[in-house]
């Protein structure tokens, strides 16, 4: 009988293994402008070097293989955390500026094959270590639970405490120590001389490496991103995740901003501001408004600015007509009186996030409508361009023009080199004459804005191009179907010679439905009624489709709620807990034939009816435990199956090779493409047929009884 502390270096396998996961994950999506396409390739490359080093690990049978693991692990953390501090300038990436998609690719693909390959190294050796019945299913649940306690810990503690570095260097002490007590050998402690040189010499450093050269005034990690602020000369550029914000001061950008939308009203008494420059308050005040209500979802961000505004700009956040709220726009409209404001000013980046683009969707756009007065405006702004709108931009910024359309019975835009578009339910005087007119009788004063902007920004014959270009686009923005999304990363893998993301767009539904028909019947033909590769492709199929839906799960959470970045170890967590709990149902099996034919099943069925937990945020996590209690019980039943202890290395690789196609396939394609739904339905045809291969051998097994 095993003491109870035998579980415990397992359990600390999953909690290092998760922590480091969450780290790399949230560093990289930093390095990439916060874009949620990176989930998808970090996960993938993740799981396919810790398949490949599981596959490898089968063959090593040596007992202290796992001790030695722990150690390579600790040495190799804080490094990684390194290499992707040094992406950026590496790369020669100016602040703001985008990696190209190949860039991406290969730099992620660089960074974690060392950790991620002895991660994945790490689980047969464990099994081989153990000496626990049902060795592979036990590992692999108690590995689950250190995750899920991994999460946990890292969503209301670590996330919010502690510096990426101080958190790298704690798990290889942590995996040191664990090796010291696991070996009773205590020179294994002179390894402790590596993470803590690296930590003395890099903690400092490493976080201004990625912006290297800059003059870095400040970074903070906040709950939804990493915050920078740099400064050149006498203005401050705010980045999160690495994405400029905005710049402040910015006289000229904050006056356009304001007296545009401004002046398109007749009387603007309440004023709602989403995102921005603080800045933007001073122009406001200029007006008779009754209130300014200015919303920022991120409290850091707030904090930070308030070491940066001038007195003029504190003067403003004083004045009784502003209200500085910290909270999600979107939930904060949701909650607002209908009919409450006059005017709205969406003052975001353009939607090149997941994150962003939940508010330039249909859904959006009708919550905004509730709260807006019978004249009241929506004011959005679309990418800026000279002259010619090229054929990307025109796909992005259309989707968007033809969302709003599909809200609002007026829509209205300006040329293309001021990017405005404003929306309302009421007809809106666009005449550059009258608006001028208007501006003049209103007596405001401004430095650089002046009465005949509105001549250069409403001429009706480039008007005119910009509604033609724009309303050639006739497809609509939704949040489980984000266009814009899609059309914005055609635009930025245009910008960077990216000739993949352009060929994306040409394939059709039709397309990939006889590329899968014509791939399952291949593969029907090669593991019909042959029961280890019948086997191996349930547990391939598992860890994709467990992957894909819990992939479609946070997209469709950050859609929804836009906090993911400070959720996804939280989600990690209860996909974590659900593994943990399948596997613990897989005891004293016996028929598992037909309990692995359920599952398939269920796995269809959970697809197909995850749509209705989409409609409030806790049936989200429901969702999730669901898709890991299926993912862990399938994966122990089939190493019951398969009968063989040898086995277990090589499923699990399989397990992770399968969620590995899971995580690139559906983020890069299915679903930018198609929308959630139907990656949804994708999942379930594909586990449809798992369950089919697994009845004709249940049925093979069965007449050879007979």
């Amino acid at each position: 009988m095993q003491a109870p502390y035998s579980s415990i270096p397992f359990v600390i396998m999953g909690f290092s293994s998760m922590l480091l996961q969450i780290t790399v994950l949230r560093l990289l999506l930093s390095t990439f402008s916060g874009n949620e396409l990176d989930i998808g390739i970090t996960l993938s490359f993740w799981l396919i070097y810790a398949g490949l080093g599981s596959f490898t690990g089968r063959r090593v049978q040596h007992r202290q293989a796992f001790i030695v693991s722990l150690i390579l692990i600790a040495l190799f953390a804080l490094p990684t955390v390194i290499s992707i501090k040094a992406i950026r300038p590496l790369l020669s990436l100016e602040p703001g500026e985008a990696a190209s998609f190949f860039s991406t690719m290969l730099s992620t693909a660089i960074v974690l094959f060392p950790l991620c390959f002895l991660i994945g190294l790490q689980f047969p050796a464990a099994v081989s270590y153990s000496g626990l019945r049902n060795a592979a299913g036990r590992v692999f649940g108690l590995e689950a639970i250190g995750a899920f306690i991994a999460g946990i810990l890292f969503t209301f503690i670590f996330a919010s405490r502690l510096d990426v570095m101080t958190l790298s260097l704690l798990i290889a002490l942590l995996n040191i120590t664990t090796a010291i007590w696991l070996s009773r050998k205590i020179l294994i402690i002179l390894t402790l001389v590596v993470p803590l040189s690296v930590f003395a010499g890099f903690h400092d450093r490493s976080a201004a490496l990625p912006w290297k050269g800059l003059n870095l005034v400040k970074i903070t990690d906040s709950r939804y991103g990493e915050i920078a602020v740099i400064k050149v000369r006498n203005q401050s550029s705010i980045y999160s995740n690495g994405r400029l914000m905005f710049t402040y001061p910015d006289v000229q950008d904050e006056e356009m901003r304001v007296h545009l939308p401004m002046t398109l009203h007749p009387s603007p008494r309440q004023i709602l501001v989403i995102g921005g420059s603080p800045g933007m308050l001073r122009e406001f005040l200029k007006y008779p408004a009754d209130g300014v209500a200015f919303l920022e979802t991120d409290p850091k961000i707030i904090e930070v600015l308030l070491d940066l505004l001038g007195p003029e700009d504190r003067d403003a956040l004083k004045d009784p007509r502003v209200k500085v709220i910290i909270r999600d726009g979107r939930k904060f409209i949701k909650g607002s009186k209908k009919s409450a404001y006059d005017l709205v000013i969406l003052n975001l980046p353009q939607p090149f996030t997941a994150g962003i683009n939940r508010f330039y969707t249909t859904e959006f756009f009708r919550e905004v409508q509730y709260v807006l007065k019978e004249k009241g405006i929506l004011a959005v702004n679309f990418q800026q361009s000279t002259g010619y709108i090229g054929k990307r931009m025109q796909m992005a910024s259309g989707s968007v023009y033809s969302s709003l359309q599909s809200v609002f019975r007026h829509v209205a835009v300006t040329t293309q080199e001021y990017g405005g578009i404003f929306a309302s339910g009421s007809a809106m005087t666009a005449d550059p004459d009258f608006l001028e007119k208007r501006f003049v009788q209103r007596t405001i004063h401004t430095r650089h804005f002046s009465q005949y902007i509105f001549r250069d920004a409403f001429s009706p014959l480039n008007v005119g191009y910009v509604k033609t270009r724009l309303g050639e686009i006739k497809t609509v923005n939704t949040d489980l179907h984000p266009s814009a999304y899609l059309y914005n990363l055609l635009l930025w893998g245009e910008i960077h010679g990216g000739k993949f993301l352009y060929h994306l767009i040409r394939v059709k539904e039709g397309d990939i439905l006889i590329f899968s028909s014509v791939f399952l019947v291949l593969i029907s033909f090669l593991i019909l009624g042959k029961k280890d590769r019948v086997i191996s492709f349930s547990v391939l199929t598992t860890g994709f489709s467990g992957m894909s839906l819990t992939l479609a799960v946070i997209l469709a959470y950050q859609s929804r709620y836009g906090y993911v970045y400070e959720m996804i170890g939280l989600l990690s967590a209860v996909f974590m807990t659900g593994l943990w709990a399948g596997s613990l149902l897989t005891k004293d099996l016996r028929r598992p034939l037909k309990l692995l034919f359920l599952l398939d099943a269920a796995a269809v069925l959970l697809a197909v009816t995850a749509p209705l937990f989409f409609r409030s945020e806790a049936p989200f996590y429901l969702l999730v435990l669901f898709s890991g209690i299926i993912t862990g019980w399938q994966f122990s039943t089939a190493t019951h199956v398969a009968g063989k202890p040898a086995a277990a290395g090589k499923l699990y690789a399989l397990d992770l090779f399968g969620s590995c196609a899971g995580a690139l396939v559906p983020s890069l394609a299915l679903i930018p493409l198609f929308g959630i739904y139907k990656t949804l339905l994708f999942i379930a045809l594909l586990k449809g047929f798992s369950a089919i291969m697994v009845l004709s051998l249940r049925n093979a097994v069965a007449s050879r009884v007979q």
